[in-house]
């Protein structure tokens, strides 16, 4: 995916793939309930009968320090301020939460524009993939992100907003076979990038000698289960 130059990088028609990082790479959506309130004020604004926000939210993942979104926006201008508008309820929430003042978001969200269905696909692979590349666990278990609606039809409540793309349409001609195709074209993906539960686990156990040392007995363990049964 091409980057885009910042005065491009929100047009009406295309989908937009939206990045807001933490000032200084704080952990400002660290917890379960921080996560969740990002989602709400996010929704809120998109459900409200006061302002239009101009874009359909299609995919998302929500990490400790940043959040990954893919929009399909139908105005630039109504986009642009429905991400103020989430973005500034958010940063007093989190203001008010830690009892500080100041910048929330490291910048304004970085946005880069998506081109092709090709690439549509790719970029919500990469984002629903973010789990693993963080060494947290994998996106079938991470609860903040929409994978698991596109892999198995969970919808939980805050993506009651989530609209599946037309490029996810056409993977099959029913529910079933659609999520079956993206779980193995996803799985693909994760291969093809070292991701898989295998590269996982090697980067998992085998970091950082400290990380070994606190985490010892769980390495023995794992070790155990790797060697092959008795005859």
């Amino acid at each position: 995916m091409a980057r885009i130059p910042r005065s491009f990088s929100v047009k009406a028609g295309y989908f937009v793939h939206k990045v807001w990082r933490g000032h200084n790479r704080e952990w400002n959506l660290e917890t379960g309930e921080q996560k969740q309130q990002y989602l709400e004020f996010m929704n809120e604004d998109l459900e409200s009968k006061r302002y239009e926000a101009g874009s359909t939210v299609l995919a998302l993942t929500v990490m400790s320090n940043h959040s990954h979104e893919i929009s399909e926006v139908s105005e630039a201008k109504l986009f642009s301020n429905h991400m103020r508008r989430h973005h500034s309820r958010y940063g007093r929430y989190f203001n008010d939460l830690k009892e500080r003042c100041g910048k929330v978001a490291q910048d304004r969200p970085h946005t880069t524009l998506i081109g092709d269905d090709h690439h549509k696909m790719l970029c919500t692979f990469y984002i629903h993939a973010n789990p693993h590349r963080a060494g947290i666990g994998d996106a079938e278990r991470y609860e903040y992100s929409t994978h698991q609606l596109y892999a198995y039809g969970k919808r939980r409540s805050w993506m009651r907003n989530i609209t599946l793309p037309g490029w996810y349409r056409c993977l099959g001609r029913t529910v079933v076979q659609r999520q079956r195709k993206y779980r193995q074209l996803f799985a693909q993906y994760l291969k093809s990038r070292g991701l898989t539960k295998q590269s996982f686990l090697k980067r998992l156990f085998f970091g950082p000698l400290p990380w070994m040392i606190e985490n010892e007995e769980r390495v023995i363990k794992w070790r155990k289960s790797l060697r092959p049964a008795p005859p």
